[in-house]
């Protein structure tokens, strides 16, 4: 069982975005991402955010269709995305999808991308899907499927991860240590039908990317 959350960045192929509400339980939109679920005859489980993003008609639909309608001040210490994550987690959900949750404004994209580390603390699972990215916290091993015409790339957050080992890719790595800020595990593809990353010590983000 799964969360989505449709927040307010740069609008989700529509192939992509029908897939993953298929596939999820729980569908929730963070103010703007209501904007991107109307065409397609959506009703989510709760709407929430301050609604600074989201167009006066719509939100005025929506409250005739949605139960679970929670607005918020716009002064306030949480973004809309993390308010969503936490309404996920307080229904039980441990699994959360993030889309539209990158664009132009980087400073949220990037807080976004930082809400993984935080929330996978205390046993959440967030993942971020966006048009060109599927990025994914990893703390001891991943198993990747191989999707042609993809890189993958890994991205330490914490100050050191000790014993990196890449199987299935076309550069490999044994019991390797890389530094946060290293390139060393950028641009890497997997050529297998399926690859392994598994790490002894530390904290990575593992991107699945393509041009």
């Amino acid at each position: 069982m799964g969360a989505l959350i449709i927040a307010s960045g740069t609008e989700l192929n529509k192939d992509i975005l029908l897939q993953l509400l298929k596939i999820n339980d729980f569908i929730i939109c963070a103010d703007g991402g209501l904007n991107y679920i109307e065409k397609y005859n959506v009703i989510p489980d709760a709407i929430l955010g301050d609604f600074d993003s989201v167009k006066e008609d719509t939100l005025k639909k929506y409250k005739k269709l949605c139960k679970n309608i929670v607005q918020f001040e716009k002064e306030k210490d949480l973004t809309d995305t993390e308010i969503a994550i936490d309404y996920a987690v307080q229904n039980d959900y441990y699994d959360v999808t993030l889309i539209c949750a990158s664009g132009s404004r980087l400073d949220h994209t990037i807080a976004n991308i930082m809400l993984m580390e935080k929330y996978n603390e205390v046993g959440v699972n967030i993942k971020i899907i966006d048009n060109n990215n599927e990025i994914q916290l990893i703390r001891e091993k991943l198993v990747l499927k191989n999707k042609k015409k993809y890189f993958t790339s890994i991205v330490p957050i914490t100050k050191i991860v000790k014993g990196i080992n890449l199987k299935g890719f076309k550069y490999k790595l044994i019991d390797k240590d890389v530094s946060r800020g290293s390139t060393l595990c950028i641009s890497n593809y997997i050529v297998d039908d399926f690859a392994e990353i598994s790490i002894k010590e530390g904290t990575a983000l593992v991107f699945t990317s393509k041009d």
